[in-house]
């Protein structure tokens, strides 16, 4: 039972909760919590889709052992216009949102796409069952613009 006070330290002390998740941690955030703390998160959940790759932060995750999760995976469905993602989709005859989808599971990255819509729902849970090639995974690193808030 909650009680008001009782940190999230103390939680994870007190074997109360068995993992930490933060969200959009950076680097110094991170740095600055494992060395206050040595609690490693065990996710964080962070802005990443094609146009917004987060690639240093990825690396820092994976050399900590946290889980990369995507907000905004689809960059607002931004990313679904781009023309090598719907020549791909086009390629596998697949949708463009499961071409960005398979992109993020190939990254290793946890993937929560947003939709009130039941077709594309049922699109975003099945259909990824094929691979994207090197060549496909490297084009779209190059749509990478690097900037935080980039999904426009």
């Amino acid at each position: 039972m909650w009680r008001p006070g009782l940190r999230w330290k103390q939680l994870f002390a007190d074997k109360r909760a068995r993992a930490i998740g933060v969200s959009n941690f950076q680097i110094n955030h991170l740095e600055r919590l494992l060395a206050e703390t040595s609690i490693i998160p065990a996710v964080n959940q962070v802005e990443l889709h094609p146009r917004f790759q987060q690639g240093p932060l990825r690396q820092f995750h994976a050399a900590n052992g946290i889980v990369t999760e995507a907000w905004s995976p689809l960059g607002q469905g931004q990313s679904l216009s781009d023309q090598s993602i719907v020549a791909m989709s086009e390629r596998y005859g697949r949708s463009t949102a499961q071409v960005v989808l398979r992109w993020h599971l190939q990254l290793g990255n946890v993937v929560i796409p947003k939709s009130v819509n039941p077709f594309r729902i049922q699109q975003n849970i099945t259909g990824l069952d094929f691979e994207l090639t090197e060549t496909d995974m490297a084009q779209l690193a190059r749509l990478d613009r690097s900037q935080v808030g980039s999904a426009a």
